[in-house]
């Protein structure tokens, strides 16, 4: 049976409430951020808690260097509301422990320790509302962050984003309570600054609404890079449209063999089956080569871009004419949860970003 003492000064509550539930050990609080664990009659162990609002996963891999040069005696407990996939795998890899409130995990190790489990005591933020969500119109602001590394303010990101000031400041609220952006200045003079693009990227990713309605094309061709040259037919609908997707991060990060077969956002007022007859298509149902994606206020197509690339390559106009194509950020977002090798791909388009943006 746990004990557990809750006079735990600087230690967030929901971190020992967690360690009540981890049965077959004991957790008392030090002093400050510290407390000790062991299993039994075992030795005990010393963790430091440090909290984070956010973390990524470039950020967690700074803070595991940080610490192992800090630190011989106390072990690492990170508490975070939630973690990325990659940031748990991270973390994993370079033994470092962390729980997580919104969702219950609780991942702790040290010699002769290895808890790794779900706690049921999680209190998601979720259940309560969560102010200026990324998506939607808050998700061109996120969108806009990633992509335009200038000075922050709430009247230019109004202003290029169509977005109304007030829900630019309760985003910007937002992103400073979790240490994603730092604030500088005061009154008319006031703007921001981008700590941790990573989490922000992540932060997005996880808040933004899926695609509304998905269409399957089939459209002859001899190979998925020869339907890439049949594309620019599509501006023949004199409506919005851009490569996205898995396709769209291929493009921006060719590491696969192959292209895969294109995804096209399209705007949504436009019957999928026009797309199919200007393609020299057709809608099905089975054996598709090409999917079209739509959503209501078409958001995803604000940012939208003419693909430039090098001779003979796909999406050189010399071969058919000009493609067009998401942002780098939200061809990202529109990777990272497909499935096959598309995590592959999203993580080698998210390297590239990190790069440019250091």
């Amino acid at each position: 049976m746990i004990i557990v003492n809750m006079e735990h000064h600087t230690i967030p509550t929901w971190v020992m409430r967690f360690l009540r539930q981890l049965g077959s050990v004991t957790a008392t609080p030090l002093k400050g951020d510290l407390f000790a664990l062991w299993v039994a009659q075992g030795k005990k162990h010393r963790f430091a808690v440090k909290l984070y609002p956010s973390l990524s996963q470039e950020r967690a891999q700074e803070v595991v260097r940080d610490w192992s040069g800090h630190s011989l005696r106390d072990s690492l407990l990170l508490a975070v509301r939630e973690l990325a996939p990659r940031t748990r795998e991270t973390l994993r890899k370079a033994g470092v422990s962390w729980m997580e409130s919104d969702t219950g995990i609780c991942h702790i190790v040290a010699p002769g320790i290895l808890i790794d489990t779900q706690v049921k005591e999680a209190q998601p933020s979720e259940r309560t509302p969560v102010p200026a969500k990324l998506r939607d119109r808050s998700g061109l602001i996120a969108e806009a962050l990633l992509k335009d590394r200038r000075e922050i303010r709430v009247a230019t990101m109004a202003k290029s984003t169509n977005v109304s000031p007030a829900l630019v400041s309760r985003v910007f609220k937002r992103l400073t309570e979790l240490q994603i952006f730092e604030e500088q200045g005061a009154g008319p003079n006031r703007s921001w600054s981008l700590k941790d693009s990573g989490a922000l990227l992540e932060l997005w990713s996880k808040e933004e609404r899926p695609v509304e309605r998905v269409t399957e094309l089939y459209v002859w061709s001899r190979s998925p890079q020869a339907l890439y040259g049949k594309l620019p037919a599509l501006h023949e609908l004199k409506a919005q449209w851009a490569i996205a997707g898995l396709a769209a991060a291929h493009l921006y990060s060719p590491i696969l063999t192959a292209p895969p077969n294109p995804i096209i956002r399209l705007d949504a007022a436009v019957p999928a089956q026009d797309a199919a007859k200007v393609l020299g298509g057709e809608v099905v149902e089975k054996g598709a080569n090409l999917q079209v994606w739509q959503t209501s206020g078409n958001l995803a197509l604000h940012e939208v871009e003419p693909w430039i690339t090098k001779s003979g390559s796909i999406g050189d106009p010399a071969r058919g004419g000009l493609l067009q194509i998401i942002s780098r950020p939200r061809a990202y977002i529109e990777t990272i949860g497909a499935p096959g090798r598309a995590l592959e791909v999203a993580q080698n388009l998210r390297e590239r970003m990190m790069k440019d943006y250091a």
